[in-house]
């Protein structure tokens, strides 16, 4: 997978945060720690404000393969940023555990 020109200093990042499916994404934050997430939200934030105008260009269903990359990455920093943020955890305290949740494929 590979990235468009201008975001390759996030190539670091492709392989194992360039998650497709939502479930997965969500599993991946769960498995993670605090450190890594925050790790990917500091490489991440920064290039949020050029990520979004560039995949506004296209249609989503219609997205070459290096731009479906780039809204890969840009998802999983979505999933990450509340753990980041507000919860200092990468699960929801005081929440329902996460096995009792069902993601389902859109």
């Amino acid at each position: 997978m590979a990235l468009p020109h201008e975001f390759g200093d996030l190539e670091q990042w492709v392989a194992d945060w360039a998650i497709g499916e939502e479930a997965a994404r969500n599993r991946k934050r769960l498995a993670s720690s605090l450190d890594q997430l925050q790790a990917y939200y500091n490489a991440m934030l920064p290039r949020m404000d050029a990520i979004i105008p560039h995949l506004n260009q296209y249609s989503l269903d219609a997205l070459a393969p290096a731009e479906q990359t780039l809204l890969d990455l840009g998802l999983m920093f979505m999933e990450v940023a509340p753990a980041v943020e507000i919860y200092k955890h990468p699960d929801v305290p005081w929440g329902f555990v996460a096995e009792r949740f069902h993601i389902l494929p859109a």
